[in-house]
């Protein structure tokens, strides 16, 4: 388990990353996955029509937590848990999306605990383990209205791209980094 501890800030102190056991971490992942489902069914611009398009994506996200740890699981995949303390405050996922070519899924930081800083912390943690599952480049989509994230994930050296999957959220961005500009930690 990697300890994190950011300077200044009272509400990151003694923050520790660990990737999920399974079959241990799975109603913890679930629950923290449906959290994220909460967020986004609560977060994501609508035009007010019934559209489609939201009970979409809602639906897949509720087939993978069904279905755990699935394309997240070894041999091709991870989730990592960030906890305070013994309390779990968020995760992230990464999984193969092509051969050689990994993409984080499913970033998802508890309200309490979000603020500059943190993101990029899990962010970085994922590649840690992109690297070593092979990777050559990794790929993540995030909401436009996602600004904090969409900066932090340039910062880090991720790079604007087409579109590489039909998103269910018009005006969702997409992003690739090379694995190889990646300092490995």
């Amino acid at each position: 388990m990697r300890n994190h501890t950011h300077e200044g800030s009272e509400t990151y102190a003694a923050t520790s990353l660990r990737v999920a056991k399974w079959p241990e971490d799975l109603e913890t992942v679930r629950r923290l996955l449906r959290e994220y489902r909460a967020w986004l069914f609560d977060h994501v611009p609508t035009d007010g029509t019934d559209d489609p398009v939201l009970p979409v994506g809602l639906r897949r996200i509720d087939e993978e937590i069904m279905g755990l740890p699935g394309v997240y699981g070894r041999p091709r995949g991870e989730i990592v848990l960030a906890f305070r303390d013994r309390e779990v405050v968020a995760c992230g996922a990464l999984r193969e999306f092509e051969p050689k070519i990994g993409e984080i899924r499913r970033v998802y930081v508890r309200g309490d605990h979000r603020g500059p800083g943190f993101g990029p912390i899990l962010t970085r943690a994922l590649l840690d383990h992109a690297h070593s599952l092979g990777f050559e480049r990794v790929r993540v989509d995030t909401l436009s209205t996602m600004v904090a994230a969409i900066q932090f994930y340039q910062d880090i050296g991720f790079r604007p791209i087409p579109s590489y999957w039909p998103h269910p959220v018009p005006g969702a961005l997409f992003f690739e980094i090379e694995m190889s500009k990646v300092p490995r930690r």
